[in-house]
């Protein structure tokens, strides 16, 4: 393995790193009790020698690490360890045991978390309530609901925790806190998170109330989260409000004010008056931040007929891009109903031009055209040179109402790439049916799934044998105990979700990591007292990310190798999200691809703030290459992707990147491990 040489080499460099000795322990023993854990986590087997070592050893490090471990593992015989964990006499312990807790889905746990609450370590209450969060049942609810009603550090962190809970007291004791002006900002922030992630009719009063109240007044990340619960809740009484906010110089008020009056405008049936959107909408359509810019274009494709709003969305076709694609589904949008001939020769002349971008827009307008309109232009781009306008025409064909004819289906499952074939297999998964002669091709393109290196394929294969019920079982069954770690798992995750079998009903299965004692020493090595940073050149200037070894080594020496051998040069930022991510690191640029195999996931209590750098996946332990960047905080991902790394120069320069601005170098530094950033809980 490439890796592995690479690992010896800075095995070497760090070797003397092992002379120090710490209060209660040697580095040596650290480092030696570490190499363990990694090994355990790598191969997901529980060794209690290894684990009761480490829960009892005197080193505080040691039984940090153990901790974190055990939840990791998800294994029940490893979760048995946390409750002594949960009750250490020191607090990085019980940090990370309560983190851990959440990560393990052990719901045993609820009552020594719920405990931990009234820690005087408050971050490690604050975990606890993010623990219980997770588990959102009756117990964890109700500790939290208590937390919530006691003035305290951890407050916002119950406030925070209670996002997956929508019953009614639940809704009314969050909105109650959100429209408290005498409580702390954290606690009213948090609120409002809670009720805008999932939101429910109950708090739409409370958030248009924070709405209202404005800037000056809000916070803004607050006042940005409660914009978009209420274009989640198509809130037309607070149209008024989000117009006004989408002036504001927040990149993130702004954005997301764009976006929920497009969503609230959609959703009325032309019931929303439309002349201050249409307004706010031209006046941020040239921003220079892409962002806004593109949520202000998306906007103007809501509007009723503007000729200002035409004009712009017509000049802005012709600088292409990410802006032209959105103003080429915008125009497209305007005239599928009113002007299909219109738009037909607009998304024809997108389909034969050699604009990227531009035929991405003609995929996504074949969501909402009419037959006729599809019909004319579905099959040039399903022919396209590149797969990726191949795959995206194929999904955005498969929302339609209408079904996809048959031969452009068995086309597209016959496809040379594995992104085309794995979109035909969840378009066509439910309708085979009813056309039984497409079973034999989508059975073939299934087989070829199994034949790449890639997760996203088979785990795409597979949610499409799902798709089809009780016809697809067998396929489903088949792969139970594959001996692929990411089939294996995914088929036994599907048996239970989707087939009812029945949880922790299969037999564990270690997996083989190809990776030696050896290996995993480097790794402690570097966990204990490495660092270094990649720099990545744009058009828009250089974006400097530092590594984080400590919290997640193998993921750190991955991305760290990866960027050595140039793996990351010239690819396309494949996705960016507004207000939300920027993605990168698909070889295939599709949003598909990777370096031919997977990593482990190593969820640590590191937060999702603007600027920090994790891991894509397309399910558990499915990491690869692609990477993204939190554009502003997401409490959503916490936990749930792992955070390597965060930005330390460049975050105003991925404000404007735009989607599928290529990253044009790459240069990788070592330098001495620094600080611990926000969150880790050493």
């Amino acid at each position: 393995m490439k890796a592995r040489a690479g690992l010896l080499l800075v095995a070497s460099l760090l070797a003397g790193c092992g002379s120090a000795r710490s209060a209660r322990g040697s580095a040596e023993d650290r480092i030696e009790a570490h190499t363990g854990l990694l090994r355990a986590e790598d191969t997901r087997t529980f060794d209690a020698d290894l684990f009761g070592r480490g829960a009892a050893s005197p080193d505080r490090e040691v039984r940090r690490l153990t901790a974190l471990s055990a939840g990791r593992l998800r294994d029940p015989s490893a979760s048995a360890l946390l409750p002594r964990l949960l009750a250490d006499p020191d607090p990085s312990v019980r940090r990370a045991a309560s983190f851990a807790a959440g990560v393990s889905g052990e719901r045993s746990l609820a009552a020594p978390l719920a405990a931990l609450l009234s820690d005087p370590d408050p971050t490690a209450a604050a975990y606890a309530a993010d623990a219980l969060g997770k588990f959102g049942d009756v117990e964890a609810t109700g500790a939290l609901l208590r937390a919530l009603g006691r003035p305290s550090p951890v407050r916002a962190s119950a406030a925070m925790a209670l996002w997956r809970s929508a019953g009614p007291e639940t809704v009314a004791r969050l909105s109650a806190l959100a429209e408290d002006e005498s409580a702390p900002v954290d606690d009213r922030r948090a609120a409002v998170y809670s009720l805008s992630r999932r939101p429910n009719k109950e708090g739409t009063a409370a958030l248009r109330s924070v709405l209202r109240r404005g800037e000056g007044a809000e916070d803004p990340v607050a006042l940005a989260w409660a914009a978009r619960g209420a274009g989640l809740l198509n809130d037309a009484g607070a149209v008024s409000d989000l117009a006004r906010l989408a002036a504001s110089t927040n990149v993130s008020v702004a954005i997301e004010s764009l976006l929920a009056l497009e969503r609230i405008i959609a959703s009325s049936g032309g019931q929303t008056s439309t002349t201050r959107a249409s307004s706010v909408g031209r006046a941020r359509a040239k921003d220079p931040i892409p962002g806004v810019a593109v949520a202000a274009l998306r906007l103007l494709g809501r509007v009723a007929e503007d000729p200002g709003a035409r004009a712009i969305l017509e000049e802005t076709v012709l600088r292409r891009g990410w802006r032209g694609q959105t103003a080429l589904v915008s125009l497209a949008r305007l005239d599928a109903t009113g002007a299909p001939e219109r738009a037909a020769k607009r998304l024809s002349d997108a389909a034969a031009s050699d604009s990227l971008e531009l035929k991405l827009g003609a995929c996504e307008s074949m969501e909402f055209v009419t037959d006729e309109v599809s019909g004319a232009v579905g099959p040039r781009l399903l022919s396209d040179g590149s797969a990726r306008v191949r795959a995206a025409a194929l999904s955005y064909l498969s929302k339609r109402k209408t079904p996809i004819p048959g031969e452009w289906l068995r086309a597209s499952l016959r496809d040379a790439s594995p992104a085309v074939r794995a979109a035909a297999l969840e378009a066509s998964a439910p309708r085979l049916a009813a056309s039984p002669d497409l079973v034999p091709s989508w059975e073939e393109a299934f087989a070829r799934s199994f034949g790449t290196s890639e997760p996203d394929d088979v785990v795409t294969a597979l949610d499409a044998a799902a798709a089809r019920g009780e016809a697809g079982r067998g396929l489903v069954e088949a792969r139970v105990d594959d001996p692929d770690a990411v089939v294996r798992e995914k088929a036994r995750r599907l048996m239970v979700e989707t087939y009812g079998a029945r949880p922790g009903g299969f037999a564990r299965r270690p997996v083989t990591s190809g990776r030696t004692p050896e290996d995993y020493r480097a790794l402690a090595r570097m966990a204990a007292g490495f660092g270094a940073e990649v720099e990545f050149g744009t058009l828009c200037g250089a974006i400097t990310v530092e590594l984080d070894f400590a919290e997640a080594p193998l993921t750190a020496f991955n991305f760290y190798t990866l960027a050595g051998r140039g793996f990351f040069d010239r690819l396309y930022a494949h996705r960016v999200v507004p207000d939300f991510v920027v993605q990168t690191g698909d070889p295939r640029g599709d949003g598909t691809g990777g370096p031919g195999y997977s990593i482990r996931d190593e969820l640590n209590p590191l937060r999702y703030v603007r600027g920090a750098v994790g891991m894509a996946l397309s399910g558990p332990d499915t990491g690869g290459s692609q990477w993204f960047v939190a554009l502003s905080p997401q409490p959503h991902l916490d936990g749930g992707y792992t955070v390597f790394g965060r930005v330390t120069a460049g975050m105003e320069v991925l404000d404007r990147v735009e989607q599928d601005d290529r990253l044009l170098s790459v240069r990788v530094r070592s330098k001495p491990a620094g600080p611990a950033p926000a969150g880790a809980v050493r």
